[in-house]
This record gives structure tokens, C-alpha cells and sequence, in this order.
């Protein structure tokens, strides 16, 4: 008998939950084994899910990146042990915070991703897995394409001075940078939890703009923008981002990585190397169970989540979750998801329901 344990590595507790998993399996001898493995929705805690994934060797390496805020900040990313791929998760380096008084997505930037993209080319990776869930800022990729050489400029031909949300209605060009080349010939793979338009009633601005600290007036402004760089990346490239699936991630930075650099864009639980072995062990499973931060309407049709259930889903085992956040109920067992346990203590509830699962799975 197989029993499938996906932890989201979200959750603070999830080296606990590993080792809980772990460590109940070798205490108690029974004739079932497990799979724990990481799942992750592309935000925070994406590079701690690939160290986590089963097989994967990597190695930390550190650098200095502007923050949401344009300060100096030391940030950390994988490189894969042949030296060829770089996994940089965003939320480390941009990421919004609820506590940031100053948050504001018209004003905070995405420099840093490029500046951590060209710390990885220094260092020789040509391939990036890149998570993209969790940004504060919406400016569809400026700041990242500014970090790595690429100028922008106004009607009147002048560079901008500011690369930020507020900006994106003065852009007119485009020019590229010297890395263009050397960035063309590299494979980008965006991990997102977000099927978000590039602009309008589907649009990052109009979707997550309040919910990032903007008022109505710069909604609009910050909507109006990303119609603007469409445009822009449009003449630019040749490519309408408007019409990419999931353009809009990441306050639209996804469709940058997409213009510019044709990267493929996939939600987050297929993105990782390994991620094979959660679509195999669940397959195979005689019982799935799903630890994640937060089920909610919202989460579940979120495309990493929705994917993720629909693999569980063809395997016929019961699927049981233990979440750290729970909301509206009712609607989601009318979108069929069932068996919630909401708790503040995922390791614990763990080995409750594995004591509650494992002797019925016996008798079977």
C-alpha cells in the first residue's frame, strides 16, 4: 500500500511536516510506504521545494539585489549541480509583505530579478526556472528588463528615469540590451499560479492591485499602463502578450519573460525537475494527502492547485487535506473538494489522520 504525503513548502512548519512524515513511517513497521514530496504554487518558498524534490542536487549561491524598494539586499537562488540552471524564486526578492506600510505596486520595482538573472549568467547558467507568485509590484517585467540592460523611453525619445508601474503610460521604445543575444539563446521556464491577462476586467491591475495597496484612481492608471506596454512590447517584438495564457502573472511579468525571451510559462506544480515523481505517486497511491497554507475558493481554481487536483483526482484513492487557512466551506465541497482539517499544527494533525488512514487501508 502506497500513501502520497504533498506538503506545500508555504507553510513554515514544512521541514517539521518532512520529518514527521518521515520519521512515522520508520517507527512504524507496517507494510505501507509513503511519498513526500514538495508541492509549491511559484512564490514564496519555490527554492526551498526544489532542494526539497527528491534527486535534485543543487547548491545556494548568494548575491546582491534591489529589493521591492530599489535597496541593496543580499537574496539567495539555486544552481543546479551541473551549473547549467539557475532557480530563482521572486517572492524572495520582491516579494509583497502585508507589513509594508509602503507597499504600493504603481511603486515598488522588479530590478532585482534581473539582477539576480545576471548573477546566474556570470556564474554560467543558461537555463532559469524562475517562480513568479507573490510579487508587490505590477510593471509588467520594466524594472527586470531594465536591470538587464534594456532601455525604455518616452515619445519625445528620452530615457525614463523611474522603471516602476506608475511609468508604463510614458513608455514609446524599446531598445535593446547588450545581453540580448546571450539572453535569446537562454530557456526560460516561468512558474506562475496565475492565469491573469495581460491587462483589463482579467488583468493583474484589476484582479490584485487593491489587494497590493493601490486605490481605484491607480488601478486604472496602473490598467491603462499594462494596455500601454502591450503595445510597446507588441512593436517591439512582434509577439501581442495580450493573447499569451497567464501573461498577466506576476503583475505581468510573465509576459515579458514571454516577449522578449519566449519563455514557457507553466504553472508551478509541473514547472520543477521532479516534479514527474508527484504525478507518480499519486498514480500509485492508495491515499493522497495535501498539506498546503490556505484552501479556498481562490486557491482551488488557481492553475498550480487545479492541476494538482486534477492528477490527484484520476488516481480514485481518497484525497484528505490538512491547510493552515480555510475559507467558505460549503463552496468548496460543491467544487467537490472534501475531507479539510484546519489547523495551526499541520505536523501534529498529520500523524492524527495518518493513525486514523493507515489501519483502514490495512484491512483493505
Amino acid at each position: 500500500m502506497e500513501i502520497a504525503i504533498l506538503y506545500s513548502t508555504y507553510i513554515n512548519s514544512a521541514s517539521q511536516i518532512k520529518n514527521t512524515a518521515e520519521a512515522y513511517f520508520a517507527q512504524n513497521k507496517t507494510h505501507h510506504s509513503a511519498s513526500i514530496l514538495p508541492i509549491t504554487s511559484g512564490g514564496r518558498g519555490f527554492i526551498d521545494a526544489m532542494e526539497a524534490m527528491p534527486g535534485t542536487k543543487t547548491t545556494r549561491a548568494t548575491t546582491i539585489a534591489r529589493d521591492r524598494h530599489s535597496n541593496p539586499t543580499e537574496t539567495s537562488y539555486l544552481i543546479s549541480h551541473d551549473g547549467k540552471t539557475a532557480c530563482i524564486e521572486c517572492a524572495k526578492i520582491c516579494g509583497y509583505d502585508p507589513g509594508d506600510n509602503y507597499c504600493n505596486p504603481a511603486t515598488t520595482f522588479t530590478h532585482g530579478i534581473g539582477d539576480v538573472i545576471l548573477d546566474a549568467l556570470s556564474r554560467n547558467c543558461r537555463n532559469f526556472i524562475i517562480g513568479i507568485d507573490g510579487l508587490a509590484t505590477i510593471d509588467a517585467g520594466m524594472g527586470m528588463l531594465n536591470a538587464l540592460g534594456y532601455k525604455m523611453h518616452n515619445e519625445a525619445g528620452n530615457e525614463l528615469q523611474l522603471y516602476r508601474g506608475s511609468e508604463m503610460l510614458r513608455v514609446h521604445s524599446v531598445t535593446d540590451s547588450r545581453n540580448t543575444a546571450l539572453l535569446k539563446r537562454c530557456r526560460f521556464t516561468i512558474a506562475h499560479n496565475d492565469n491573469a491577462a495581460f491587462y483589463a476586467a482579467t488583468g493583474p491591475a484589476a484582479l490584485y492591485a487593491r489587494q497590493l495597496g493601490a486605490n481605484e484612481v491607480t488601478a486604472d492608471i496602473l490598467d491603462n499602463g499594462l494596455r500601454n506596454m502591450a503595445s510597446v512590447y507588441f512593436h517591439h517584438n512582434g509577439r501581442d502578450v495580450s493573447y499569451i495564457t497567464a501573461g498577466g502573472a506576476g503583475g505581468a511579468i510573465a509576459g515579458a519573460f514571454a516577449s522578449f525571451f519566449n519563455a514557457k510559462l507553466r504553472p508551478a506544480t509541473s514547472a520543477l525537475p521532479g516534479t514527474a515523481q508527484i504525478s507518480k505517486a499519486m498514480n500509485n497511491a492508495n491515499a493522497i494527502i495535501i498539506i498546503s497554507h490556505s484552501i479556498t475558493p481562490t486557491t482551488i481554481s488557481s492553475p498550480a492547485f487545479a492541476s494538482l487536483m486534477a492528477t490527484a483526482k484520476k488516481s480514485n484513492a481518497p484525497i484528505y487535506h490538512i491547510t493552515t487557512h480555510i475559507q467558505n466551506a460549503p463552496m468548496l465541497e460543491a467544487m467537490d473538494v472534501r475531507n479539510i482539517t484546519p489547523t495551526d499544527d499541520p505536523a501534529t494533525e498529520l500523524v492524527k489522520l495518518l493513525d486514523h488512514i493507515v489501519p483502514k487501508l490495512a484491512d483493505e
